[in-house]
């Protein structure tokens, strides 16, 4: 007859329901521990990811903002250096010139960044930038240019991400904008441009005043 070599004591504790269950639940504390540290480490990482990101797209803004007014300040220079006695209407009427010229030059250099490898991740980041300040659990619908259509689904997957309080779903028809992202409600009720033209705008009255100051 086979004899039970097992020490009374270890069968004993494998017997018991509440040292099982202790252990148990220890094991599931653990794993939720080690769960949250995971998730923590995420969020920490997409925020300095996100952040990082946020600063580079404000430092090429900038960077071709310079040279815009750079650009329209050489060729004020060039048309008002042999008319000193020009009339104010007359130097009113070319620095409206001159802005509406910067702007479109502005516009330009921004449309031309569809040709970096990293322009999806400029859209992602003006998207997520956009859809800051929206309400954790609203849906929102995201438009792009024609041109950008075909970067539409992997542009969801990525400020879904970084948004998860959000939800995203991308509009069947093209945003009449030249790039950039347009954000707005699926009722219509409220928009968020971050497109081209709105970023131009934002920057029109800088461009004004180092006109005016050239002039």
């Amino acid at each position: 007859m086979n004899k039970d070599t097992t020490p009374s004591g270890a069968s004993y504790e494998l017997r018991n329901p509440e040292k099982l269950a202790s252990l148990k639940n220890l094991l599931l504390k653990k794993a939720d521990d080690e769960r949250e540290a995971i998730l923590e480490s995420a969020r920490r990482e997409t925020a300095s990811k996100l952040e990082e990101q946020n600063a580079e797209l404000e430092r090429m803004v900038e960077q071709i903002h310079s040279e815009a007014v750079k650009r329209a300040e050489e060729i004020a220079k060039r048309q008002i250096a042999g008319a000193e006695a020009t009339r104010a209407k007359e130097r009113l009427r070319l620095q409206n010139s001159l802005l509406d010229e910067a702007c479109v030059l502005l516009q330009k250099e921004l449309t031309a960044l569809r040709d970096r490898p990293d322009y999806p991740e400029i859209l992602a980041g003006l998207a997520v930038s956009a859809a800051s300040g929206i309400p954790g659990g609203s849906v929102v619908r995201l438009s792009l240019a024609g041109e950008d259509a075909h970067l539409g689904r992997a542009l969801i997957e990525r400020v879904s991400a970084r948004l998860q309080g959000v939800s995203f779903e991308l509009s069947a028809d093209p945003a009449p904008i030249t790039g950039g992202v347009l954000l707005e409600a699926p009722d219509g009720s409220w928009r968020a441009a971050a497109d081209w033209h709105e970023v131009a705008a934002e920057l029109k009255e800088t461009l004004a005043e180092r006109l005016l100051a050239a002039l």
